[in-house]
């Protein structure tokens, strides 16, 4: 196992020690290396320790290599550094269990001399969040020494034991494995458009496939007055007149309302639900809603919904206390039916704020999240619009990582400022990402509307994003099947975007850095809005701001031959159902996780690096399982879920 990194790499390192360790991704020695290099590898399960410092583990499984005896002991006082034994004692004595044990012979300083054998030793869980690697040596066949804190390992892994893990199957069972250091995507060179600057305070950005096809307009919620940009010969412009869209939105939702295949809006504008329904001709009509006192204390989301019985096409609508399902009619009629009566069992949660609605379960049914300010409420889905009573989403918070300083700003109103949801692990299931006035979190789910904070075991995202979010959003920018992160700040930030390394662990992308790019020097003065979306067709996430000054910027990714491989997973406007639809994706065997499609939405991007055969599983709202195989060879392939 030969540890060491290349010489730039080390002259890097050296040239920035005014930045914490943990903040770099050593792309010279990867969980690759370590796997391929490490003897023998253990899944060890801490049994306990004593007063002398002496730990006990069982052996779990043997994960790679030969090793005899199923326990083994570690001296946690045998070194030099005997209060970072202490610490490690009282992790174990607080409940720290599994761990992941790396041995082999390894020359580390590079010196001529014969290498001895020592092991790595990872832990980290809700109950020790920093991400504790410790080195170890060899005292007797199943007894070690701890020799001190390996800081230098952080370079190689920052997240959870239990990612970890997964992380070392994959690479053991996968011989094209692949855990990135880089996020290996540009900016088109000098590609950045200026799109126009809008007055008044801007809500939201988000990608809307208008046209049905490959590519999305750009559509923003603004309070002066919502635009939509397109591609129009070669072009971008603001086609909002053309189309006669006159709403003003302070949230929203997207569908076919009136059930002619085509795209409608429902908007709220802080006072009134209101209608804009698609013409044949593409211009819309606007139809006010009567809602009654269904929203008489405000509306804080609108989400798609499956009405079931009652209606194909529905919304939650968020708000200060139950959520309220409404039917909206073409002609402005409402039917509101909250999730539940008597006295609001989220009141000690603090302010109540969005809801999610998606099948978190996987079981094909859409379950809601509603946000609070301390936590959330559950609504497990029984069937289409119908839901169970509200539980408490459970969330275990670790410890949380010093957060660095940050510009002094207005503190932003309390309660979740802005979510997205993402399978971060790819096991299947829908993460939560929150961006908080105080702290940002991750929710991670364990599955049966349970979550738990797992932000401080996600890598150097934890302590690299801050605070004061306007806008996130998932989405694989890297074409690389996994879901990456785009954060976007109220304050004077510039936006920050983050690649997934596997298994719920984030680095920057600093090839994608305005700041260290030093392109568009207005951005680091704030963003009111952010969002991902392939807005030109050619298979790959752009990236489109509205800065604190009103101006909205779109930035393409420059795209090589072979680099924007890709299965664009959809739902029709004309769909059956308007979703959410968890899809899932397999490559052979091996699951890259879940995404969410709506009816008429952009889709559900799943790059690959290399030409591959996606299979694509989901359920529709009747439970029937459905399979479709994609082979990707030169470039994206658009797949439409209810065609066939």
């Amino acid at each position: 196992m030969n540890a060491r990194p290349q010489i730039l790499v080390v002259l890097v390192w050296l040239c920035a020690l005014a930045v914490p360790a943990a903040a770099f991704t050593n792309p010279a020695f990867t969980p690759l290396d370590l796997v391929k290099q490490s003897d023998v590898i253990l899944l060890l399960e801490f049994t306990g320790v004593d007063a002398n410092g002496v730990a006990t583990a069982k052996v779990v499984e043997v994960l790679k290599g030969k090793h005899a005896g199923k326990q083994i002991t570690i001296d946690l006082l045998a070194g030099a550094f005997e209060a970072q034994g202490k610490q490690v004692m009282k992790l174990i004595a607080a409940g720290q269990k599994q761990a992941l044990m790396f041995t082999g012979k390894v020359d580390e300083e590079g010196v001529e001399r014969e290498p001895e054998e020592i092991a790595y030793l990872h832990m980290a869980s809700p109950a020790s969040a920093n991400w504790q690697w410790l080195k170890l040596s060899r005292y007797e066949p199943n007894s070690w020494d701890m020799e001190k804190q390996e800081q230098y390992m952080l370079g190689l892994w920052q997240g959870g034991t239990d990612m970890l893990l997964r992380c070392v199957r994959y690479v053991l069972a996968d011989p094209n494995a692949d855990v990135p250091a880089y996020c290996n995507m540009q900016w088109a060179d000098g590609g950045q458009l200026r799109l126009g600057k809008l007055e008044g305070k801007v809500r939201a950005a988000q990608p809307v496939n208008l046209a049905g096809k490959g590519g999305s307009a750009l559509f923003i919620a603004a309070e002066g007055g919502d635009r939509l940009f397109h591609m129009d010969a070669g072009a971008f412009r603001d086609v909002t007149a053309g189309h006669g869209l006159s709403s003003r939105s302070r949230v929203f939702a997207w569908s076919d309302f009136s059930d002619d295949g085509r795209l409608d809006l429902a908007s709220w504008d802080g006072a009134k639900l209101t209608l804009h329904l698609a013409k044949r001709e593409g211009s819309f009509s606007a139809v006010q809603c009567n809602t009654g006192d269904a929203l008489k204390d405000g509306c804080l989301s609108l989400s798609l919904l499956d009405g079931g019985s009652r209606a194909s096409t529905a919304l939650v609508a968020a708000t200060k206390s139950w959520p309220v399902q409404l039917v909206l009619r073409p002609g402005g009629e409402v039917e509101s039916h909250p999730l539940g009566s008597g006295e609001f069992p989220g009141k000690e949660l603090g302010v109540a704020g969005t809801c999610l609605v998606e099948d978190f379960t996987g079981d094909g049914v859409v379950d809601v999240l509603q946000l609070c300010a301390k936590s959330g409420l559950f609504y497990k889905g029984k069937a289409a619009g119908a839901f169970a009573a509200p539980v408490r989403a459970l969330r275990l918070i670790g410890p949380q990582p010093p957060a660095r300083a940050t510009p002094k700003e207005p503190p932003p109103a309390e309660g979740p400022r802005a979510a997205c949801v993402g399978d971060y692990d790819g096991d299947g299931l829908l993460d939560v990402f929150l961006g908080g006035p105080k702290d940002n979190q991750l929710w991670h789910n364990l599955g049966g509307g349970k979550f738990f904070d797992a932000y401080s075991l996600s890598g150097p995202v934890c302590y690299l994003a801050r605070p004061g979010l306007a806008a996130v959003q998932s989405g694989d920018f890297n074409n690389d099947g996994r879901e990456d992160l785009l954060v976007a700040y109220t304050g004077k930030l510039a936006p920050q975007l983050f690649f997934n390394r596997g298994f719920r662990s984030f680095e920057q992308a600093y090839q994608l850095s305005l700041r260290e790019l030093r392109i568009l020097p207005q951005a680091q003065e704030g963003q009111q809005a952010a969002c991902l979306g392939d807005f030109n067709g050619d298979g790959a996430l752009d990236m489109a701001l509205v800065l604190a000054n009103g101006e909205v910027w779109l930035f393409p990714r420059k795209v090589d031959k072979g680099r924007n491989l890709a299965v664009v997973a959809a739902l029709s406007a004309a769909s059956s159902t308007p979703g959410p639809v968890n899809v899932r994706a397999y490559k052979g065997k091996r699951l890259l996780g879940a995404w969410s499609v709506r009816a008429g939405g952009p889709g559900a991007l799943i790059g690959t690096r290399h030409p591959a055969t996606i299979t694509l599983k989901w359920l529709s709202p009747d439970g029937k399982a459905h399979e479709k195989r994609v082979v990707v060879t030169d470039g994206p392939v658009r797949v439409l879920l209810d065609r066939g």
